[in-house]
């Protein structure tokens, strides 16, 4: 799973955008306190995935430009 800078970005924005929905809803009495944290337990996992992912990739890129600096 890896996917370029600017999906992770999109990605991000999204998950974002679904944790505000959840604020709301959990203002607005439409989320229930179990509802609410299970809903914040899925935003988390899904940040620190995408993070993950993230430094994968510039780990991957620091090594291939460290290879070419070598030849």
């Amino acid at each position: 799973m890896t996917a370029a800078p600017v999906d992770l970005v999109s990605d991000m924005q999204a998950i974002e955008d679904h944790w505000h929905e959840g604020q709301w809803m959990r203002m607005t009495v439409q989320l229930s306190e179990a509802e609410w944290s299970e809903h914040e337990a899925i935003t988390m996992s899904a940040l620190i995935v995408l993070g993950l992912d993230g430094m994968k990739q510039l780990g991957r890129r620091c090594l291939l430009e460290g290879a070419v600096e070598l030849v």
